[in-house]
């Protein structure tokens, strides 16, 4: 009798059962609003995200997690049938390039050293790869100027998502001296990301 629930058990599909391998099956699932699809993806790819709304952003972090948020919602209503992992980052990469520039219009607060890109961003699908190597690069570079322990609070804060009492209490710091640190280290990343993008998109 045991045995035999076991074995049924066994044959009920759960979260762990997706995989990147199978992506028209994820997407379908993802379309009819299956939460276990999207809770794996979200463990799979939430940290990628955050990177990349990060970059879009240029350090901007009430920018980049709305974006983040945005991309979320447009998955939620909009994600449709695609048919490898490549096709599934494009259309996740694309809809944060979109929410960004519609942000960018509503509250003004992109970097404007990133203007330029606007219309590289919302650029066709064809684009969508070095589009998004290129704020990737970008991003890797300008964070590898900065000092281990400046790594360590920006990943652990906005790719993390870890509490700001967190941060603080592995540096040694108190929050108000963290927050500082922060903004200092988001502004330097601002410049960092666009002269990089400027480097390479002259």
């Amino acid at each position: 009798m045991n045995e035999a629930v076991k074995t049924s058990e066994t044959t009920v599909p759960h979260a762990e059962a997706w995989t990147f391998a199978d992506v028209p099956r994820l997407t379908v699932a993802l379309k009819r609003g299956d939460e276990k699809a999207f809770e794996w993806l979200h463990r799979a790819w939430a940290l990628r995200i955050s990177r990349y709304c990060f970059a879009l952003a240029a350090g901007d972090e009430t920018l980049a997690h709305e974006i983040s948020q945005s991309v979320w919602l447009r998955m939620v209503r909009h994600v449709r049938v695609l048919p490898d992992e490549a096709a599934l980052w494009s259309w996740i990469a694309c809809s944060a390039r979109h929410a960004a520039s519609d942000l960018r219009r509503k509250g003004g607060r992109y970097l404007r050293a990133l203007v330029c890109f606007a219309t590289w961003w919302c650029s066709d699908a064809s684009a969508d790869t070095s589009v998004t190597d290129s704020l990737m690069t970008a991003l890797e570079v300008a964070m590898g100027k900065l000092s281990a322990i400046e790594r360590d609070m920006v990943e652990a804060r906005y790719f993390s998502r870890e509490p700001l009492e967190v941060v603080a209490t592995r540096q040694g710091l108190t929050t108000r001296a963290v927050e500082g640190r922060l903004a200092r280290i988001r502004d330097q990343l601002r410049m960092l990301i666009a002269e990089e993008l400027q480097h390479s998109n002259p």
